[in-house]
């Protein structure tokens, strides 16, 4: 075997895969909702990536199989050994590493949005929490209400609008804050939609957005704190759209929690985490 190891995240949505080695990344390559894993889609995501290189090795080498339906792939793809690995490590593996810390909750955010307690010290990964809210969410209701399925492209169109024009704040509730919360806090997402004829599709994205990004930072702010967390990474696909990433900091704020990390490469990190895995494992 060598030393080069690949790392395969089969997604609901997004199919990404890793070549890499010594702990680092040398390619990455995806497909948007290529279908359910096969021995197939492995085989020629694995050329995929291995054309972005030029570095030699990688004939014989492990492979990382995490996600939807991968159980079912054989334990091997032409001279690649293939070596199922649990999700929950590989999430907490990968962002941990891209992150650059060594303990903290490893949050991603895919098509739905699961939560890892992660210490790479100790070297013990556990499912914390989760929400079935997630970019999945986003683009459903999106396609309905906007006619447009896309994430990136509503992220986009949500930076253009505001969602105080379709939310309801706590000021147009209560006539002020509660507790620590400002009047400007959203009250009820979407909640003046349904007295509004035709919302602004820009504030209707961002209202969009404010509610999914809003589900998961609450989520992951009560997860973090029952693991005795203090740090909080956010990775996948969602965690990489600044509109959707200003949502998340912004509940932060409001409870005076330190801002999570947001690494660089986060759409990756779960077949990064798959790679780092069997390398670990060699």
């Amino acid at each position: 075997m060598s030393n080069i190891t690949f790392g395969v995240d089969f997604g609901l949505s997004v199919t990404d895969v890793v070549k890499a080695a010594s702990g680092e990344v040398l390619a990455h390559a995806a497909r948007h909702r290529p279908g359910p894993a096969s021995l197939e889609l492995l085989q020629s995501m694995l050329g995929d990536v291995a054309a972005k290189t030029t570095q030699s090795g990688g004939g014989g080498a492990l492979v990382g199989v995490t996600g939807g339906r991968s159980r079912d792939l054989p334990g091997s793809a032409g001279d690649h050994k293939v070596l199922h690995v649990s999700e929950t490590d590989a999430v907490a593996r990968g962002g941990l590493r891209l992150a650059g810390v060594n303990r903290a909750l490893v949050v991603s955010c895919g098509t739905g949005t699961a939560m890892v307690a992660a210490d790479s010290g100790t070297g013990q990964y556990a499912h914390a929490s989760g929400t079935a809210v997630g970019g999945g969410t986003l683009e459903g209701l999106a396609k309905h209400l906007l006619g447009v399925r896309d994430a990136s492209a509503v992220a986009r169109l949500a930076a253009q609008g505001n969602s105080a024009g379709v939310d309801t704040t706590l000021g147009e509730v209560l006539g002020g804050g509660i507790g620590h919360l400002p009047p400007a806090a959203t009250a009820v997402n979407l909640g003046r939609l349904a007295e509004l004829a035709d919302p602004a599709p820009a504030d209707l994205a961002a209202g969009l957005v404010t509610l999914v990004g809003q589900t998961i930072a609450l989520v992951a702010l009560n997860a973090a704190k029952v693991a005795g967390l203090e740090r909080t990474v956010f990775v996948g696909r969602l965690a990489e759209f600044e509109a959707v990433t200003r949502v998340i900091r912004s509940v932060f704020d409001l409870y005076g929690v330190e801002h999570p990390l947001f690494p660089e490469g986060a759409g990756m990190a779960t077949a990064f985490g798959a790679a780092l895995t069997v390398a670990e494992g060699a």
